[in-house]
């Protein structure tokens, strides 16, 4: 148990805890972001019942980005407009100055997003981005994420389709020919249950 092991921790004088969340998940509701902050928050308390004070802790958010061979790649990734309103919402929930939200910038992760679905065109993006001075872009002081945009652009990439719009089912993935261990059956199985998942839990509320 989560709370359990932290009570533990503070009694051996940890001070502080991580945790570590996604958020643009298929299916996600306020109500699931709501869940972040209460964790952080409930954890945060147990600290000042074990040592007298609150526990710091950092709730480190992700945005969730749909990658290929999983159950989700047939799934679109979420809007910078939607992560941007996400964070904000996160923030405007925190009620103890003990709790820390921090999450991930949104250029990074929708640029990892089209490099996880984008198809073999990827291959001229990311040469003319290496041109135009793209180097050791996985550090956000050396990212200029404009640079990319300006390559996508030039490279006739629609960034709706390749990011946003989801697969059909029965369509063929950019992917499809590299072989894996989990291959397209089980994975589709894996999507099948996840949408009836998320039905019966929006039946729920």
């Amino acid at each position: 148990d989560l709370y359990e092991g932290c009570r533990e921790a503070f009694k051996r004088n940890f001070e502080s805890v991580k945790l570590y969340f996604l958020c643009g998940l298929p299916g996600e509701r306020p109500v699931d972001l709501d869940g972040i902050i209460e964790m952080a928050e409930t954890i945060s308390k147990i600290g000042k019942e074990v040592r007298g004070r609150f526990a710091r802790v950092t709730a480190s958010v992700s945005n969730f980005v749909p990658k290929a061979h999983t159950p989700y790649q047939w799934n679109g990734m979420q809007t910078r407009e939607y992560f941007a309103w996400a964070h904000r919402y996160l923030r405007s929930k925190v009620k103890l100055r003990s709790v820390n939200v921090k999450c991930h910038d949104i250029d990074t992760s929708l640029l990892e997003g089209i490099l996880s679905r984008g198809d073999r065109r990827m291959g001229e993006v990311i040469e003319l981005a290496w041109k135009r001075g793209a180097r050791l872009d996985s550090w956000q002081e050396h990212l200029d994420a404009q640079r990319w945009w300006d390559a996508l652009q030039d490279c006739e990439l629609d960034l709706d389709r390749v990011l946003h719009q989801p697969y059909e089912l029965t369509d063929k993935l950019p992917w499809d020919h590299v072989n894996v261990k989990y291959g397209r059956t089980f994975l589709e199985k894996e999507q099948t249950r996840s949408v009836i998942q998320l039905t019966s839990m929006a039946d729920a509320t």
